[in-house]
């Protein structure tokens, strides 16, 4: 069945000095990234499942512009529970416009033989982690602004969430998906209506989330400190085509107004994910790797 969706108290040091270097603007820069595009090639299996959908053109005036929170996060930091509620209560004040995703990543996430013992990174976390340009948890990107180095601590997430949030979107999103549960299959669909010029290269990545975890977590707020039954949400688990994606469609190498972008992909679902406690975020980059846009599926 197709459906269309589009405080802090510190208890290490370095914590500290990050906090006090996040005004230094200028060592987030305006990241390029390095001729990320991957050939544009489709894997969604027409032959199997038909023709992708269609989507007709989505005007501006219903277009939604929506925001990603990164949140690099881990099990042994004690601070981390504190800015995840942070990213939840910004999450829940502006309901359906604002994406969360957690990022294990960075020594806390590192496992040990006590009660850390799950190891909650991936490669496409990593990917991320090694893109800031400073490393700590808990740290945040808002839609990749300042480029992909940029950082920003929990106290600042609200603020530069706002300021996204009142921006005219350059570029809307639809979104199909279908499970087929038979084949193990998850079929992915988006469209992309563009307001305005974005130069190229342009992305799209699907990001797999899973929430509702149950596991170890260090917690300075919490007597005893290491919870041991503490929730997991918006746990970056996998994606489709790595942690940059692919070229989107024909607007990989670039849009212009009026322009229109699809791009589909049949993935074979991990078991190991229970997929009624899925998201799959379809986050779409320009050549800065800044988030244009974002559409979210729910897969319960």
């Amino acid at each position: 069945m197709m459906r269309q969706f589009m405080g802090f108290q510190n208890r290490h040091s370095i914590l500290c000095w990050v906090f006090s270097l996040l005004f230094l603007v200028g060592i987030s820069g305006c990241d390029e990234l390095e001729d990320p595009v991957i050939p544009v090639t489709t894997n969604y299996l027409e032959s199997v499942y038909g023709p992708a959908p269609a989507f007709e053109v989505l005007p501006q005036s219903e277009a939604v512009k929506r925001v990603l929170i990164e949140d690099f996060t881990a099990h042994q930091c004690g601070n981390c529970p504190a800015a995840a509620i942070i990213a939840e209560e910004i999450a829940a004040n502006n309901e359906g416009l604002v994406s969360v995703m957690a990022i294990h990543a960075g020594n806390l996430a590192n496992t040990d033989d006590d009660h850390f013992d799950t190891d909650w990174t991936t490669e496409e976390g990593d990917v991320f982690w090694d893109q800031l340009d400073f490393q700590a948890n808990p740290l945040g990107r808002i839609n990749r602004i300042n480029g992909v180095g940029s950082f920003w601590a929990p106290a600042q997430w609200e603020d530069k969430t706002a300021n996204e949030l009142a921006l005219t979107p350059k570029l809307g999103l639809q979104t199909a998906h279908e499970w087929v549960p038979s084949n193990g299959h998850l079929n992915l669909h988006l469209h992309g209506s563009f307001y305005e010029s974005i130069a190229g290269p342009i992305q799209i990545a699907w990001l797999i989330l899973e929430s509702h975890i149950i596991d170890y977590q260090l917690d300075y707020s919490s007597n005893p400190e290491v919870v041991e039954d503490y929730e997991f949400n918006h746990v970056l688990r996998g994606s489709v085509h790595g942690a940059l994606g692919i070229g989107f469609g024909n607007a990989a190498a670039g849009a212009s107004a009026g322009d229109e972008a699809v791009q589909s992909a049949t993935f074979a679902w991990n078991e190991a994910w229970v997929i009624e406690n899925c998201t799959v975020l379809a986050v779409v980059t320009d050549a800065s790797g800044y988030v244009v846009n974002v559409a979210e599926i729910h897969l319960d």
